[in-house]
């Protein structure tokens, strides 16, 4: 049997680990004649047959079972941060009988085979959080709703005002974007790695009839690689224009006191929305834990809100400890959101709901604490397709919008308050710019495919507002008319 080394490995491993007292050498007290480097050496080489092994008995094949694809990593991760979780538990349990520190109406108290206290879930399970009903605005750091530990230092609930969640929904549907997302994946869905832009949308909030007054912007629509495992599709603002619609909505839905409480909770000194867009899928066979930022100094969040989700779907979101040993699952809900920043690992939950042609749609609201150390990696992020990537203009454009809706020492800077941007020079890097070539058009396309004229014509395919139009330093509201 091939396990068999390695079960035998793990058992010593164990006892050792228990005999260890923090001190000297963290193996304990091996037999004489132990050869550890030979056993490390063997384990190395019999853990790649053992985890292949086990992936095709759950299912994988192909590529996922090369030792450099994401499946592979992720399950290895998995199945190693499971063997070292059953060990602390058996540790500690072992720990607690021999100082006599646990109840003695806990059946499992010293009992190594329990594993406890952390060892209580088993691999594919999760362990649940608590949430407690949080006031608009309160900023609460996830824990484990077992033992209260922290999950990761920025992973946290937020409290929402009531009418938030129906106000985007509104939003959306009256805007005509919710009925493509509600049939889109059924009726002609992108392939991975497809993308599709929609121009003729209009904010619903304009009141004018006359259509020459109407004005147009743009959003667009992108399915992610094969390794997410999964239908999603993330629907973004893709230009200046529905950019600064859609902060309207956030400013009417009172997302004031959600930024606020983030603000205040993880002690930043401003805030601005960086990008806002909707996350639909249908099904998901395998949650890819992933973070959305790292190294930018505790200064960047994705802030989730769950808009629809079909009856009975269970929960919608896993959340990793920050050691990467324990996973939880969560209920976004109607009354908080979901905020994940700095290196925190999170995933969709396994769903399907094909059966009764439901999707679960989800709000992606980015956020940023802006400053010269964390600015290249904000402005490097690929997620959505607006604001553009990279240096140049881009990171130009971001650094605008710094300190815009929440400002520490500001208590007037807020989304109802908005008077926008600072001034931005928008001009085209190519001579040769034709309007008619900055949208792919609703066909499908590759998410690079029509990327170079928007990107080498900013100003002429509309991505940004000139300053004559946009009139930086004005409130929003007077600016738009809404």
């Amino acid at each position: 049997m091939k396990s068999a080394p390695l079960l035998l490995l793990a058992v010593s491993a164990a006892s050792w680990l228990v005999q260890a007292d923090g001190g000297g050498d963290a193996l304990g007290n091996p037999p004489p004649d132990f050869d550890r480097q030979a056993a490390l050496d063997h384990y190395s080489s019999m853990s790649r047959e053992l985890l292949r092994s086990a992936m095709i008995a759950a299912g994988f094949d192909g590529e996922d079972l090369e030792p450099d694809s994401d499946a592979y990593l992720d399950f290895a991760s998995l199945a190693l941060t499971g063997e070292k979780r059953r060990l602390l538990g058996i540790r500690e349990a072992l720990r607690e009988k021999q100082e006599g520190t646990c109840s003695t109406d806990d059946p499992t108290c010293g009992d190594p085979a329990s594993g406890r206290p952390v060892a209580k879930t088993k691999m594919g399970e999760f362990e649940k959080f608590l949430t407690p009903d949080l006031e608009a605005g309160y900023a609460d750091i996830i824990k484990f709703e077992d033992d209260g530990k922290v999950v990761h230092d920025y992973a946290a609930r937020v409290g929402l005002p009531e009418h938030f969640v129906p106000t985007l929904r509104k939003y959306a549907e009256d805007m005509g974007l919710w009925k493509i997302m509600k049939t889109m994946l059924y009726e002609d869905p992108l392939e991975p790695g497809g993308a599709r832009w929609f121009n003729q949308f209009h904010s619903p909030y304009q009141t004018t009839d006359d259509p020459a007054q109407l004005r147009n912007f743009t959003w667009n629509v992108e399915r992610p690689a094969k390794k997410w495992k999964s239908d999603m599709h993330w629907f973004n603002t893709a230009d200046e224009l529905s950019h600064e619609d859609s902060l309207r909505a956030l400013a009417r839905g009172g997302f004031d006191s959600v930024l606020q409480g983030i603000g205040k909770r993880f002690g930043l000194e401003t805030l601005h929305v960086d990008s806002f867009g909707f996350v639909a899928v249908t099904n998901c066979q395998r949650g890819f834990l992933h973070t959305d930022w790292e190294d930018v100094g505790g200064g960047a969040f994705n802030f989730l809100v769950g808009i629809y989700s079909p009856e009975d779907s269970g929960p919608e979101l896993i959340v990793e400890s920050e050691d990467e040993v324990r996973r939880g699952e969560v209920h976004y809900g109607t009354n908080a959101g979901i905020l994940v920043g700095d290196g925190a690992r999170h995933g969709t939950r396994e769903c399907d709901h094909r059966a009764s042609r439901e999707v679960r749609i989800t709000a992606s609201i980015y956020l940023a604490d802006l400053n010269g150390d964390n600015l290249d990696v904000v402005a490097g992020d690929t997620t959505s397709i607006f604001p553009p990537t990279g240096e140049g203009d881009g990171a130009r454009w971001i650094w605008t919008q710094r300190g815009r809706h929440w400002n520490r020492d500001d208590r007037s800077v807020s989304l109802v308050n908005d008077a926008g941007r600072k001034p931005f020079k928008v001009s085209d890097v190519w001579d040769h710019c034709d309007k008619s070539k900055c949208h792919p058009g609703d066909e499908q396309v590759s998410v690079n495919e029509g990327e170079d004229m928007r990107n080498k014509c900013l100003k002429t395919c509309g991505v940004f507002l000139d300053d004559e139009v946009y009139l930086p330093g004005k409130r929003r509201n007077t600016v738009l008319g809404y």
